[in-house]
């Protein structure tokens, strides 16, 4: 065995072992021990959010007619991966159980992919707007909370930029 490969399984290894020895320090069997109510729920509804703006992102990409719908969908895919990354990670660390987003039901994706055409960018371009006022309604809130965990408020501030740019991008598009 070569020095590299061996030096790449040692460091495998103690990434692994330095891991599980940091998810068991976390409390996630009864949820949030870490944080409060109000900062379980805005984490729990961060991922769900999150959640429905990738898959937004994928139908968007596959299903727009307008090139500029197209771009935005995917600008939302992969912003949105990004967070989802973020949020799970802090979920983690506060001890917040996530459930399966891939198994959530989505009425509004259920919709919008039963349409086509202008049809469909039109009713996205719709969803994308209610989607981010919501969630930028949302993350300030959670940002101008005065008692909510300073990882939490952080998570939330560092993400609202992108939020307004989603937001005006979508305000702007002309399907």
């Amino acid at each position: 065995m070569s020095n590299l490969r061996f030096t790449m399984y040692l460091t495998a290894a103690l990434l692994f072992l330095h891991s599980n020895q940091t998810q068991a320090q976390v409390p996630v069997a009864g949820g949030a021990n870490n944080v409060s109510a109000e900062d379980q729920k805005f984490i729990l509804d961060a991922a769900m959010s999150g959640a429905h703006e990738v898959k937004m992102g994928k139908l968007g990409v596959e299903h727009a007619a307008n090139p500029e719908v197209k771009a935005y969908s995917q600008k939302i895919l992969d912003d949105h991966t990004l967070s989802n990354a973020e949020v799970a990670a802090l979920a983690r660390l506060k001890g917040v159980t996530l459930p399966d987003m891939e198994k959530t039901t989505d009425a509004p994706m259920t919709n919008l992919s039963r349409l086509s055409g202008i049809e469909f960018d039109q009713a996205f371009v719709r969803e994308a707007v209610q989607d981010h006022a919501r969630d930028l309604a949302e993350f300030e809130k959670e940002d101008q909370a005065p008692s909510a965990d300073i990882d939490v408020k952080g998570f939330a501030h560092g993400f609202l930029p992108k939020l307004r740019e989603h937001l005006d991008q979508a305000k702007a598009l002309k399907p």
